[in-house]
């Protein structure tokens, strides 16, 4: 799936963001979230050849979640990339010898930008944890080769900045992309106690 670290990095540089737009609000305000989840996440970066077996488990768990809880279609920005890269992800884990998990309940619905949001900026992280991950010597798993179309990301912002950032849907989607940092971290903690009660 991702790297929540680097993978959903969806924090904005200052210099890409108007103050004014919905994009800011959801950023700011998803921030504790983000950064709480980035921090069960962050063993991959320090380690990638132990910690990717785990890191593919818990994203297949949270984009499964994500999938099935989403609310509307994709927007055009996003497309097919969730459904591909669950694909993946299924296909990552039977490779390294991952048997699946049982599926993550999401007890609401989460509005499909909410999920678009933490779908496409995992992409971005992706591609850093893609570097590192050639840099120690490991293949690239099938869903680190998932990446968006150049643009993509720029006119899913743009979308964003186009709701009203006082608008009842806007405090939807806020809401939304805090429950869906909060799938990853139930993923990644549903994981980690499966490793342990395979240890000796």
């Amino acid at each position: 799936m991702l790297d929540m670290r680097a993978g959903t990095d969806v924090r904005p540089d200052a210099a890409d963001v108007r103050p004014q737009g919905f994009r800011a609000r959801l950023a700011a305000e998803t921030c504790g979230a983000h950064e709480a989840t980035e921090r069960d996440f962050v063993a991959i970066e320090a380690d990638p050849a132990a910690a990717l077996p785990d890191f593919l488990a818990a994203s297949r768990l949270a984009m499964r979640a994500l999938s099935a809880a989403r609310d509307g279609r994709p927007v055009d920005e996003e497309a097919d990339i969730l459904d591909r890269l669950v694909d993946a992800l299924e296909h990552d884990c039977r490779s390294h010898g991952q048997a699946p998990l049982p599926d993550l309940p999401c007890p609401e619905p989460l509005d499909t930008l909410a999920v678009g949001y933490l779908v496409l900026g995992s992409r971005l992280g992706t591609e850093v944890l893609s570097r590192r991950t050639r840099a120690a010597g490991i293949a690239l798993p099938r869903s680190f080769t998932i990446s968006m179309p150049k643009g993509t990301w720029r006119a899913f912002c743009a979308r964003l900045d186009g709701i009203d950032p006082d608008a009842p849907r806007a405090d939807r989607i806020v809401s939304d992309a805090r429950r869906g940092f909060d799938l990853h971290r139930a993923a990644a903690a549903r994981v980690r106690s499966q490793t342990k009660d395979r240890r000796p």
